[in-house]
């Protein structure tokens, strides 16, 4: 069998590599949302003006008791709750990140013409026209 050698430039594949970036949104993400999970818990939720018995004191970890409404009454499940609402916190903040993505990675033109051209033209063993189309299509 004959050996088939792409005609491709070393420019042409290094544009067809995957972006290598940082993931700092991965690491900051879930710190800052237990943060801010506890400053919704401590300062929204436990507000002093909420309960019928405030602790005078206040502190790291106040113990207020006789909530005012229904939403305040969360309060009182202790550490457990900061630690819930910064997992919601997460989790929304995951989902739009991957929205974002999905979205700029389906880039832009049809996709059915996109993939019958790259097909053609791999079929003619025409490497440069293919890569050349799928850089057109700005994905990612």
């Amino acid at each position: 069998m004959a050996e088939i050698k792409s005609t491709a430039t070393a420019a042409s594949k290094k544009t067809a590599q995957p972006q290598q970036g940082g993931n700092l949104i991965a690491t900051l993400a879930p710190i800052a949302c237990i943060v801010a999970g506890y400053v919704i818990w401590r300062f929204v939720l436990g507000n002093a003006s909420n309960f019928t018995n405030p602790d005078p004191s206040g502190g790291f970890w106040p113990t207020h008791k006789g909530p005012k409404g229904t939403f305040t009454k969360m309060y009182e499940g202790g550490i457990v709750v900061p630690i819930l609402i910064g997992s919601l916190l997460i989790v929304l903040t995951f989902v739009i990140e991957r929205l974002l993505t999905i979205r700029k990675a389906a880039g832009n033109g049809n996709i059915t013409e996109f993939i019958r051209k790259v097909q053609f033209q791999l079929a003619n063993k025409e490497v440069d026209k293919a890569i050349a189309e799928c850089d057109s299509k700005k994905v990612l």
